[in-house]
């Protein structure tokens, strides 16, 4: 009986390591005919919700995966390093090790928000040498000839304007009960300014509940968003999206894969850490891989 419990035990400690270190990489192909031709076959890597969390020696596991699906760009997501296991080092190791890879883009995310202003601070200006994009509240233009691709950042600050609250205000876990929708539709619409007709347009955002509000700013131009946040739901079980999202409260909808609102279509990384919840069951960390198409294409 107690052999049969040491190795029961045994085997629910390797589960649980295997699910909360193992990196699973997610294709999806983007098609849509909004992307310009010089754009076709461009491999976008998102890495999301580090929450300080370590993979291999200098995050060589993380690494590994992101430069194994040979990225033209890999954008960042929000919650780099964690409220309630900071570790600078760690977050810090794994933006150079993915910016000697390919270009970085950034946005930040309420855990960002939460911690000391000067420390967060400082993980910024330890960034920007390494030549990671910061976009907060501003946009960037990657050009292909006469093709673009236009990137625009929301940050968290912005978000937590339109809900009414200063930073750290929200309490991890409280579902958001007020949203002035217009706050963020001003913002996008005023970093966008200048889009071109044959622009596509990608909007990185830390939190994927408002995807009716992106897809409505900038009088629909935003083709493609992508957001975190929702750590996949922590527990998914079969037909769920997981059981609990911050922002979405119990069964939300909006935690992973693809999702579309009239013409914007949502990417959701699951993420990677774990915040105040350790454990990751039945939702392993992950990495998400898009190549954009001018056509509807059958597999990755």
């Amino acid at each position: 009986m107690m052999l049969t419990l040491i190795i029961l035990i045994a085997f629910a400690a390797g589960f649980l390591y295997w699910s909360d270190k193992s990196i699973t990489a997610s294709y999806y192909p983007i098609a849509s005919r909004a992307v310009p031709t010089a754009f076709d076959g461009f491999v976008i890597v998102q890495v999301s919700d580090l929450q300080s969390s370590r993979f291999g020696r200098n995050q060589e596991r993380l690494t590994k995966a992101v430069d194994k699906a040979s990225p033209d760009i890999i954008i960042f997501t929000g919650d780099l390093p964690d409220r309630n296991h900071t570790d600078y080092q760690a977050s810090l190791q794994a933006m150079e090790r993915l910016a000697a890879i390919a270009p970085v883009y950034y946005v930040n995310g309420n855990h960002e928000l939460a911690l000391p202003f000067d420390e967060i601070s400082q993980m910024y200006d330890a960034m920007k040498p390494m030549g990671i994009h910061l976009l907060f509240d501003r946009s960037e233009a990657i050009c292909r000839g006469r093709d673009r691709l236009i990137l625009l950042g929301i940050s968290e600050e912005t978000l937590y304007a339109a809900k009414g609250v200063s930073p750290g205000g929200l309490q991890p876990g409280r579902m958001d009960t007020a949203f002035d929708a217009s706050t963020i539709i001003r913002e996008i619409e005023a970093i966008a300014d200048g889009l071109q007709p044959s622009d596509l347009v990608v909007l990185l955002v830390h939190e994927p509940q408002y995807l009716d509000t992106y897809a409505v700013a900038a009088e629909g131009r935003v083709d493609l968003v992508f957001s975190g946040h929702a750590h996949g739901g922590q527990i998914r079980l079969p037909f769920t999206e997981g059981l609990f999202a911050p922002g979405q409260g119990i069964l939300p909808k909006l935690t992973s894969g693809v999702h579309q609102q009239g013409n914007t279509k949502m990417v959701i990384s699951r993420g990677l850490g774990n915040s105040t919840f350790p454990f990751r069951l039945f939702n392993r960390p992950e990495i998400v891989v898009c190549r954009l198409a001018m056509e509807e294409i059958e597999n990755y």
